[in-house]
């Protein structure tokens, strides 16, 4: 579960990553987009956790190691995953940061403009790992 006092919020957000990324099944994706084509999966149990904020890495290469190997290579293979590339410059909620196991993990606290976001689509291997770096 979230704990508040693990979150450092970042005041400039100049200071972050140009891109960070978030990954999430295509169905999924469909669900939390609205009319606007904005993205939000905040407080959604089946995506985050329930977490108030989008979970993001600062690089894919974290993404697929310590997140999307680990956790949703289980996923049946023909489940299409999406990798939102985001645009941090054109991020306008608070973003905040916690580190784990040496891992900076960034949390967007607000959803995320159609704007914002590039959408990459997935690969994945026989065995369900994610084919991007």
């Amino acid at each position: 579960m979230y704990k508040k006092e693990q979150e450092i919020e970042i005041k400039n957000l100049s200071l972050l990553p140009k891109n960070i990324f978030h990954l999430v099944p295509e169905e999924l994706f469909n669900k939390f987009i609205n009319k606007n084509g904005d993205y939000d999966c905040r407080y959604k149990k089946v995506w985050g956790n329930n977490s108030p904020f989008i979970h993001t890495t600062p690089t894919k290469k974290q993404l697929k190691k310590r997140v999307a190997d680990v956790n949703w290579s289980k996923y049946p293979i023909k489940k299409n995953f999406l990798l939102l590339k985001i645009d941090t410059r054109k991020i306008n909620s608070k973003v905040t940061y916690s580190i784990f196991e040496n891992n900076i993990y960034h949390h967007i606290w607000g959803k995320l403009l159609k704007e914002s976001f590039q959408i990459i689509d997935v690969v994945r291997d026989k065995n369900g790992k994610f084919l991007f770096l």
